[in-house]
């Protein structure tokens, strides 16, 4: 605006000391007519508005322009598996006692320790158990497990990273190369028997995953399982490069890592994923499933549990962008040639107006499109 200010005054004083004052003050004051930036003012926030528009009604929540924008540019995708991958509903799938002990007893002791954790694998384990022993003094151990006391006894529960599984290690690594996460049970520095839990895929995760791949983003996998589970569960979806054992905050490094290629888009569903969500240039939510803390920290929520949203989420920001950028190039076309034909007398103010009215109207029109 302050060029075209110096351009129309220019033109109007030069006129004027050539001594053609009332000629060219008129034609400077068309120039600012032309120069007018209507149309240019309306290709961005209608497109956007359109777009946010048909995106909520197909369940994909928007949290403004800048979100949407930066969506359309995102090359990597960053996904969580508990929740994201996963249905979020697992279950015991095999109890493996120690000798001298009953399945059930290992089952009883995991769930006097994970009664009052809000992980989701205490659900399942809770679920299988046929009753819960007493546990006192149990703490967590963030991103590892559980420590408690029975009696004069310390008590472990973790994955076998926290607790040594012993005798019973070879049945471990066979368990979590069939994508199971396992749980192993300790008393008095002894392992009493492991639990193997598993969280199946989602059916579409792998249409999701190609999906992504087509529209040509680089997909990652990040969790806090073993490699071992991960790795199994990549490979059922097509994800190569999987990064296992992450705590929150390494979750929330290898985003920052991750944007070095290009801007970056995590989806997850969990309060551990919200540090990954905030450093992410995108932070996705699975809204359905997803907690409080997720979608309050997601610049865009996921409403439905169906993983294929998230490539349509992906696409659609990128057609808004096309649109956005017709109007933009439009609407400065226009401009451009404008300024120049309304400075040589070529196009009078009546003209300059309709025209522009017209630009308003092809910028509207084409900014719809964005639904």
């Amino acid at each position: 605006m302050p060029g075209i200010i110096v351009v129309a005054a220019a033109v109007g004083i030069v006129g004027s000391i050539l001594g053609q004052a009332e000629v060219w003050i008129p034609r400077a004051l068309v120039v600012l007519v032309a120069a007018a930036p209507c149309a240019f003012a309306l290709s961005v926030p209608v497109s956007v508005v359109a777009a946010i528009g048909s995106a909520s009604r197909a369940g994909i929540l928007v949290k403004g322009g800048a979100a949407l924008e930066m969506l359309a540019a995102v090359r990597v995708v960053a996904l969580d598996k508990t929740g994201t991958l996963t249905r979020n509903e697992p279950r015991v799938i095999r109890v493996v006692p120690a000798d001298g002990v009953q399945p059930d007893d290992v089952l009883r002791l995991a769930a006097g320790l994970e009664a009052r954790s809000e992980h989701p694998l205490a659900r399942a384990v809770l679920a299988a158990a046929p009753g819960l022993t007493a546990v006192s003094d149990v703490e967590a151990v963030p991103g590892h497990g559980l420590v408690g006391r029975l009696g004069d006894s310390r008590l472990r529960l973790g994955r076998p990273g926290f607790v040594d599984p012993g005798p019973l290690a070879p049945v471990a690594e066979g368990l979590e190369a069939e994508g199971a996460t396992v749980i192993v049970i300790e008393r008095a520095g002894a392992p009493v028997g492991l639990i193997g839990v598993r969280d199946e895929l989602r059916a579409e995760a792998g249409d999701a995953v190609g999906a992504l791949r087509d529209l040509g983003a680089d997909v990652v996998m990040l969790t806090g399982d073993n490699a071992t589970t991960a790795a199994a569960l990549g490979a059922e979806v097509g994800i190569d490069r999987v990064h296992a054992g992450l705590l929150p905050a390494d979750k929330a490094r290898l985003v920052g890592d991750l944007r070095r290629n290009g801007p970056v888009a995590m989806v997850g569903d969990g309060i551990n994923d919200a540090p990954a969500l905030a450093t992410a240039d995108v932070g996705i939510a699975m809204g359905a499933l997803g907690t409080d803390v997720a979608i309050e920290t997601a610049d865009v929520a996921l409403m439905g549990d169906d993983l294929r949203h998230l490539p349509q989420a992906l696409l659609h920001a990128r057609r808004a962008r096309t649109v956005m950028r017709q109007n933009l190039v439009l609407s400065g076309a226009i401009i451009a040639t404008l300024v120049p034909l309304a400075a040589a007398g070529v196009l009078g103010l009546a003209a300059v107006v309709a025209v522009h009215e017209v630009a308003e109207i092809l910028v509207i029109a084409n900014g719809l499109r964005a639904r």
